[in-house]
């Protein structure tokens, strides 16, 4: 027994010494996993240290405060009335208090006690905001010089890209994407009674009016037309309307005649031309003189005023919220006021020109004189019906304005669609000349157009299959649209924030009329007898508009030449200018 327990002794004694070495050693490990925690903390605030020194250094000779500022106050100045108290707190801005400001870093001694963490947030925040607000006044600043080249020359322009989806009324559905159009337009301004402008137009070549292309591998198909960009309007003017009555201009321009002016984005809203411009748009080299009566006394300039901005509601916030969703965060910006703008003088409220222009020897064979016409005489009136701007945000008449003029051309043919049209028959046709008269009105959100354009005389001729054709070419269109998010200084509607319009435009006597090519029957010269746009459109930003339309159009009968059939469209607009 004595033996057994001697033989045991050792065994137990290294068991004693073992069970201490066991626990020492866990002790060890958690000892090193707080050692290397504190470590990390140590360098976080290390960094943490750094960036705040780099952005406090940054931003303290901005928000300098003297000592005294940082002391206690004595307990008189504590004891306040409570009429000082509420006048000393007064509740912050609308603009300033909404989501988008940024708070100024606290730079006290109750904002050194805060987090680190939440002071080196806050400083990153106002330093990336200050460096956004940098960028921003760099930006406006250079705004200010707008499109000028120099001091004499401006240069703005389009582009629009189309994508479609129509049928016609004997061809099957086409889907087309197409450069809409791309436009450089240079305005010209050597002094006030001096200005000008030239317009480039772009050109795939393969238009009808002057087409230019490849020759044609194979008989029959015809060549790949030539990209150029060409000449598509330029004048000069000599004179100015608001300090005299009377100024001289010549250039290469769509006449007065309705309410076109060769600038489709300005004339109306719709994606697709009405039939009154796509019939009777006549470009031709004029020159004449413009007079508007009586010229505006002189005064001293409007008060600028503070335009409220018209905000995109559909596109721009569906944009914005899917790219959060994606994880885009925008960067902080700070607000700024907007800038008072000067509103223009009133022009003359009668209006009018004469221009002479040289038509077309396919008319008249042989022609040697200038003898052919254009006038316009026009009258234009606004009003707010005598109530302040600030009290009509609800109003949907006010404040109104309305452009009424009858235009007179010596020969409607010479527009390019009944030039082109009729071409073979111009010579029996000769001169019509035709006359056109128009309206177009604002009334609050709303903006109405009205026109009708006609010749004055019957066309007779014979036409390819010996039919005597006797036509009063006519056309007519009528378009409302509206404005969301309206203001009263709003002058323009659709060219800001969201829109839709409805277009109905028709035509008489433009069945058309039949030319034998190669012997057989064609169909020539026609347009539908009605069309109509639905169009809805929105800028997204500055200068970037989306649209959408529907468009049908209804062809004549058969009793008079047509199919009698209907063709439905659907088109998609980009747009961009600058």
């Amino acid at each position: 027994m004595c033996r057994l327990i001697v033989s045991a002794t050792p065994a137990l004694f290294s068991l004693g010494l073992f069970v201490p070495s066991a626990s020492a050693a866990a002790e060890n490990d958690e000892i090193a996993v707080l050692r290397r925690m504190l470590g990390e903390l140590k360098a976080e605030n290390r960094k943490l240290s750094q960036r705040l020194g780099a952005l406090e250094s940054a931003t303290a000779p901005r928000h300098k405060t003297p000592a005294a500022a940082h002391e206690r106050p004595a307990p008189a100045a504590v004891a306040a009335t409570p009429a000082a108290t509420a006048t000393a707190i007064k509740p912050a801005p609308p603009a300033e208090a909404s989501a988008g400001v940024l708070p100024t870093p606290d730079l006290s001694e109750a904002g050194a006690n805060r987090p680190l963490a939440a002071r080196v947030t806050d400083l990153e925040i106002a330093w990336a905001a200050q460096e956004n607000a940098t960028r921003q006044i760099i930006g406006d600043t250079l705004k200010k010089t707008g499109p000028q080249i120099n001091s004499f020359l401006a240069l703005s322009g389009v582009i629009e890209g189309l994508a479609s989806r129509t049928n016609d009324f004997t061809g099957p559905t086409r889907e087309n994407l197409a450069l809409g159009t791309a436009e450089l337009d240079f305005d010209i301004k050597l002094s006030d009674w001096v200005t000008g402008a030239v317009v480039l137009h772009f050109d795939n070549g393969s238009g009808a009016i002057f087409p230019t292309g490849n020759s044609p591998v194979f008989t029959g198909i015809p060549g790949t037309g030539v990209d150029r960009f060409t000449l598509d309007r330029t004048h000069i003017l000599v004179g100015d309307l608001m300090q005299f009555p009377i100024a001289a201009r010549f250039g290469v321009e769509t006449l007065h005649f309705g309410t076109s002016t060769g600038v489709a984005r300005l004339d109306t809203l719709s994606i697709g031309t009405p039939l009154t411009t796509e019939v009777f748009e006549n470009r031709q080299t004029a020159g004449g003189l413009e007079f508007a009566w009586p010229t505006p006394p002189l005064q001293p300039l409007p008060a600028p005023v503070v335009v409220p901005k018209v905000n995109p509601l559909v596109v721009a916030p569906a944009v914005q919220q899917i790219a959060r969703w994606l994880g885009y965060v925008p960067p902080p910006q700070r607000p700024f006021r907007p800038l008072p703008v000067r509103p223009p003088l009133e022009p003359a409220p009668f209006y009018g020109s004469v221009v002479a222009y040289r038509g077309s020897d396919s008319i008249l064979p042989n022609r040697t004189k200038i003898d052919d016409y254009n006038a316009t005489l026009g009258f234009r009136t606004n009003g707010h019906c005598g109530v302040p701007y600030e009290q009509l945000t609800s109003s949907f008449v006010c404040p109104w304005t309305v452009d009424f003029h009858v235009d007179y051309d010596t020969s409607v043919f010479e527009s390019r669609f009944l030039h082109n049209g009729y071409l073979p028959f111009l010579s029996q046709i000769g001169r019509v000349p035709g006359v056109a008269a128009s309206v177009k009105s604002s009334l609050g959100p709303f903006a109405v157009v009205g026109e009708v354009n006609a010749a004055l005389r019957s066309a007779t001729f014979l036409d390819g299959a010996g039919i005597p054709r006797h036509m009063i070419p006519m056309t007519w269109q009528f378009s409302l649209a509206y404005q969301f998010d309206w203001n009263p200084w709003v002058t323009e509607i659709g060219a800001q924030g969201d829109f839709i319009s409805i277009g109905y435009s028709g035509s008489k006597d433009m069945a058309g009329v039949t030319l034998l090519q190669a012997g057989i029957p064609t169909r020539i010269g026609f347009v539908p007898q009605n069309r109509l746009f639905l169009t809805a459109g929105e800028w997204v930003t500055d200068g970037l508009k989306v649209a959408v339309e529907y468009s049908a159009n209804w062809d004549y009968s058969t009793n008079v030449g047509g199919t009698g059939k209907l063709a439905h469209g659907a088109f998609g607009l980009l747009q961009l200018n600058f």
